[in-house]
């Protein structure tokens, strides 16, 4: 069983990251590609929130004896498997997983444009793991 401590921390995190990311809103990409503190708040939030995702879904596979995941994909698809997410969803929380990996580390190239005409779809996205992760603890 998933710990209620965890889980409130981690949905408050998430909570609060992505009613920031939503208060930004419409994100303007020129305003993005040449002012770095507005990117900089927008690419900080946006980790923070798929951290506490990341970090909520590997607890949960320990916590439910669903195996060790290598990685957060991993993770992700284990909580699949069991039930917990839908696959779908489970494929893009995997991505999510990846755009955070580039943002922390820098592995690639951000694109603004690409990430604002994303960034609705990945918010429900978010939102919607942790909803699945509270349905199966029974909270709301």
């Amino acid at each position: 069983m998933v710990d209620p401590d965890i889980l409130r921390a981690k949905a408050a995190a998430i909570r609060h990251h992505v009613a920031r990311l939503r208060a930004r809103r419409p994100l303007d990409v020129a305003v993005l590609d040449r002012d770095e503190d507005a990117r900089n708040v927008v690419l900080m939030d946006l980790q923070q929130a798929i951290q506490a995702c990341i970090d909520l879904a590997v607890h949960t596979c320990s916590h439910e004896a669903l195996g060790s995941p290598e990685g957060p994909a991993a993770a992700f698809a284990l909580l699949a498997r069991a039930g917990i997410l839908e696959d779908a969803l489970s494929i893009r929380l995997a991505g999510a997983a990846g755009l955070r990996n580039v943002i922390v580390h820098r592995y690639g190239e951000l694109v603004m444009e690409r990430l604002v005409a994303q960034l609705a779809a990945g918010l429900a996205d978010l939102e919607g793991f942790l909803a699945a992760i509270q349905r199966r603890r029974g909270e709301s």
